[in-house]
């Protein structure tokens, strides 16, 4: 919902302004973009709680984006590091 004060077309009953970013992040969520992405972010999950899944199980844009979300990861844990000065 758009927050009164912090936009100020928002509308009195709660809901969202015409042009809410908020419409677009719901867009891009339910892209097809989005719901892979998702997909592999509930695998990552599932295989950090131990869930065993085979590899003939994982469709190949959901190992992808997997791998994906790896690499961000790994480079996102060596900026702080290097940002902590580590």
């Amino acid at each position: 919902m758009c927050d009164p004060g912090l936009c100020p077309d928002a509308p009195d009953d709660g809901g969202r302004c015409d042009h809410c970013p908020l419409d677009k992040l719901d867009a891009a969520q339910y892209s097809e973009a989005g719901l892979l992405l998702r997909r592999a972010l509930d695998l990552r999950a599932a295989l950090k709680l131990g869930v065993r899944i085979d590899l003939d199980e994982i469709r190949a844009d959901e190992f992808q984006a997997l791998v994906v979300l790896e690499e961000e990861r790994d480079a996102l844990d060596r900026e702080q590091m290097n940002a902590h000065g580590r």
